[in-house]
């Protein structure tokens, strides 16, 4: 009995192997059905061009990013995502040495070894660029000299013998000017440009006038005419004697506001740079206001400095400075007292040409920017700077 249960469990144990063996053959039969084998033509191709082509992978993403035409705008904006501070759109410094790829713009023949430096790994802004620019001002002036014009005549006899005897005081300067501004990057380093504006606004002072003018002096310098009272006459001044006597030009407090306006010409040149998150910049523009209070044309010179850092906090995404401003600021304005005979000529200049800065630039994308600039109340100039910038 013992055998033939020894038999049944030999035989049950073979049956259940056989079995399995089965489900196994089944299973890799399936498989191979499912992996359709490709023809001697394609395996004898991938097998010559593998031979053939070795690449590694670093030729690999070199490809990826010069050799797809289709792929190169999506591919720079990658680049310049992952560069110092991921969503910032523009940079000043290589942080990550990889070469970025062409961006295929017309305008990519400036600036001069602007392609050596993004295959060196600099992130450059894009070349040309024009601009928006508002900016309010209120700021003193210094008088340096003050002279007359009586009868549409100058006299320097006249003007060196009044001396002190006219003092203007208490002047102030307010305008607003708007500027259209165009600007290339000649160097990678180095920006041209130039502007064209709009200026309005006003003089505010105050005149004191204590001034005896000989009818000997007025007829010497052709001023007028007749003699004693005759030509104090002839000029709307008040004569007093005894002959030949002088004419009159007392007035004390003489509140007087101008309000002006006139076109703006200029240009400038900045020279950027910096690494990692941080940068600096210097500037300095020429301009020239013609306004309408003014004898000859307002000339100005600002130098600027400025010290910032690249970055993003929260959802801006931009720059961040700190820096100062000098204006040298040159000027004749005029002032016509009552009776518009006698025009008081005032020679000035800005009495706090050096004010603090503050401001930061929103890159909203890699074309378009937002910058908003002042000096809060650092100064005697008070000062607020708006730009609107488009780049291609």
């Amino acid at each position: 009995m013992a055998n033939y249960l020894l038999l049944l469990s030999f035989l049950c144990c073979s049956l259940l192997t056989f079995t399995a063996q089965g489900n196994e053959q089944q299973t890799e039969n399936k498989l191979k059905a499912l992996v359709k084998p490709k023809d001697k033509a394609t395996q004898v191709s991938q097998i010559s061009n593998e031979s053939a082509i070795i690449l590694t992978e670093q030729q690999k993403n070199q490809c990826a990013q010069y050799c797809s035409a289709a792929q190169t705008d999506d591919s720079y904006k990658q680049q310049v995502h992952n560069r110092q501070n991921p969503a910032s759109s523009v940079g000043y410094e290589l942080v990550i040495p990889e070469a970025l790829p062409p961006r295929n713009r017309w305008s990519d023949f400036l600036p001069i070894l602007g392609k050596e430096a993004r295959e060196a790994g600099y992130l450059l802004p894009l070349p040309f660029g024009i601009s928006i620019v508002g900016l309010t001002q209120e700021q003193p002036f210094t008088v340096s000299k003050i002279g007359l014009e009586i009868d549409g005549q100058q006299s320097d006899i006249i003007n060196d013998f009044i001396d002190d005897t006219i003092t203007a005081k208490n002047l102030k300067v307010s305008d607003t000017t708007y500027n259209l501004r165009f600007d290339a990057w000649i160097l990678p380093f180095w920006n041209v440009y130039g502007l064209v504006g709009k200026t309005n606004g006003k003089a505010e002072l105050e005149l004191d006038v204590n001034l005896e003018l000989p009818t000997l002096l007025l007829a010497a310098t052709g001023i007028g005419s007749g003699y004693n009272d005759k030509r104090c006459t002839s000029i709307n001044l008040p004569f007093q004697g005894p002959a030949p006597g002088h004419c009159l030009v007392a007035v004390e407090g003489i509140a007087t506001t101008l309000h002006f306006n006139g076109t703006v010409l200029g240009y400038g040149t900045t020279v950027a740079g910096g690494y990692g998150d941080f940068f600096g910049m210097f500037d300095v523009n020429y301009t020239e206001a013609d306004i309408n209070i003014a004898i000859k044309k307002t000339q100005q010179t600002v130098y600027s400095t400025r010290l910032g850092w690249n970055g993003s906090i929260g959802v801006y995404q931009g720059q961040l400075w700190v820096g100062a401003m000098k204006q040298d600021i040159e000027q004749q304005i005029a002032v016509a007292t009552p009776g518009n005979r006698v025009t008081v000529l005032i020679d000035q200049h800005t009495s706090s040409p050096v004010n603090y800065l503050i401001g930061a630039q929103w890159n909203i994308t890699e074309e378009w920017a937002v910058i908003a600039e002042t000096n809060f109340a650092f100064s005697d100039r008070q000062q607020f700077m708006m730009q609107l910038g488009y780049r291609f």
